[in-house]
């Protein structure tokens, strides 16, 4: 991974794939792709030399005596493009680029654009929506003036952070899926991360599938492409906490999976991915070209 700076407002780091991104189709998982998300400033935070290349992208997480503010992510939503299924990720090298697009009381949002480093052919485009918290207290904390003066003001193109989605009620018969919190499910914010969450929901979604529950997916989701991927983050979960995931399908789009995660009786987060609607020819030319 190689980090540079087109400008101290925008941060760009260049990776290939590891094995261990690619899913079971050899093609970067939408976890992975998450975590991709996240990269670039976890790289920075964990060095201090790079961190100071980078002013505006350490602001996240910040340390003195008395206090330690990290950033907890409210909302994620990334749109696959289809040029991400165009190629083999087995030689691919992403080029990310990522910039603050919004300033507010405790919260700001940070575009993400991923690219083909050698082609320069956008595959994935998205935006997260954070929150500043008080590490120990675990309560929001106020964005410092210092932002606002440092950061340029031209890129702050959002007024507003995106709404997220509309969750349809979820049916009674919906697909449930059980899972629990390991240790290597948690970061250094002592949560469940954000990537594991969507990696949950994609291992729901796939059992529905495999076990005939859906009516336009009928295996492993890893062989449908992807267009888009959201999720609501409204709760915490820590090792050892048991999660069941609900999945259905839209009422209105049956390409678009649902999911509701609780603990217990508490809701700690919803999730909508949205498939391509010629998923099904794509997946039997891949199958043909396999064979």
């Amino acid at each position: 991974m190689k980090y540079f700076l087109p400008s101290r407002y925008y941060l760009c780091y260049v990776s290939g794939p590891h094995y261990d991104d690619l899913d079971k189709n050899y093609r970067i998982s939408p976890w992975n792709l998450c975590y991709h998300a996240q990269c670039g400033p976890v790289g920075i935070h964990t060095d201090m030399e790079t961190a100071a290349m980078f002013p505006a992208f350490y602001y996240p997480i910040s340390t003195t005596e008395d206090q330690v503010v990290t950033g907890f992510t409210r909302l994620y939503q990334m749109e696959i493009l289809p040029a991400y299924y165009q190629h083999s990720h087995f030689n691919l090298t992403l080029h990310m680029k990522k910039w603050f697009s919004y300033l507010g009381n405790t919260s700001y949002c940070q575009e993400i654009v991923f690219k083909n480093a050698l082609t320069g052919v956008p595959l994935a485009r998205g935006v997260t929506h954070n929150v500043r918290v008080d590490f120990k207290l675990r309560r929001p904390v106020k964005i410092p003036e210092k932002w606002f003066r440092d950061i340029s003001k031209d890129q702050l193109t959002r007024s507003k952070p995106p709404q997220g989605f509309k969750q349809p009620p979820r049916p009674d018969k919906s697909y449930l899926f059980t899972t629990e919190v390991t240790s290597s499910c948690v970061d250094s914010n002592q949560h469940q991360n954000m990537a594991i969450h969507v990696k949950n929901c994609w291992d729901a979604g796939s059992a529905a599938a495999c076990s005939n529950q859906l009516s336009q997916f009928n295996t492993d989701l890893a062989y449908y492409n992807l267009k888009q991927v959201s999720f609501l983050y409204q709760g915490e979960v820590v090792i050892g906490d048991a999660l069941q995931v609900a999945c259905w399908e839209h009422p209105t789009n049956s390409k678009t999976l649902c999911f509701t995660m609780t603990k217990g009786s508490e809701v700690i987060g919803q999730c909508q991915m949205e498939f391509y609607p010629d998923s099904q020819s794509m997946l039997k030319n891949q199958v043909k070209a396999k064979l």
